[in-house]
């Protein structure tokens, strides 16, 4: 900058204007914040019933110090938005925000639109997530799938979402269940009858007391 004043012969206080003005515009960018989030838009296409479906969103803290971030209650309650681990944002490290919609097994009513914002709110900014799903039976889902793959080749889906079956879920969460230490509130049948043994061998050794002889 100095090089080039003294080339176009500018003077002391047109340098220092000059400087004030680059560092006003880097303050008042309102494309420069300290949190990054990506992606910009959540759109998970299709979404068939029995399934439930996810999509990260993530956070990076590009700013020099620790920041806090509240995420504001959605408007319609399919939508399930929560953070994968709470509290502060250090300086260059990420936070994972789960966006989840579950749709019923018996869900009958097609299609169906779901369109949100969420609302990710720190100290200085508020970042508005669109949010859009489309609904559709299994077999519009299967048909649009079969169709999209011969004619472009893009997914009906969103290539971000994660896909779980409700009964897989279900399941997984039974047999880890089953899995832990089982809570005993009656003896063994087993230990009862060890218990009977032990104690007619006990009583082998010993005489009866008869008080009639007194």
């Amino acid at each position: 900058m100095i090089l080039s004043a003294i080339n176009k012969k500018q003077t002391f206080a047109e340098l220092i204007n000059q400087a004030n003005s680059m560092v006003t515009g880097v303050l008042h960018d309102g494309l420069k914040r300290s949190l990054n989030v990506l992606p910009g838009k959540v759109m998970f296409g299709g979404l068939r019933p029995g399934t439930t479906n996810e999509i990260t969103i993530t956070v990076k803290n590009e700013d020099s110090i620790a920041h806090r971030i509240t995420i504001k209650p959605v408007m319609d309650k399919r939508i399930v938005v929560r953070q994968e681990e709470y509290g502060i944002i250090a300086p260059g490290m990420l936070k994972k925000i789960i966006v989840s919609i579950r749709v019923a097994d018996d869900e009958s009513t097609f299609p169906q639109t779901i369109r949100d914002t969420i609302q990710i709110v720190s100290k200085h900014d508020v970042f508005k997530i669109p949010v859009t799903a489309t609904i559709v039976s299994e077999e519009e889902f299967n048909a649009a799938k079969n169709n999209a793959s011969i004619q472009s080749g893009a997914p009906v889906q969103n290539s971000r979402v994660r896909e779980r079956l409700n009964r897989a879920i279900h399941d997984s969460r039974m047999s880890r269940r089953s899995d832990g230490p089982e809570l005993l509130t009656k003896k063994p049948a087993a230990l009862d009858t060890q218990d009977d043994e032990g104690a007619e061998n006990n009583t082998g050794g010993f005489k009866s007391f008869d008080n009639s002889k007194m």
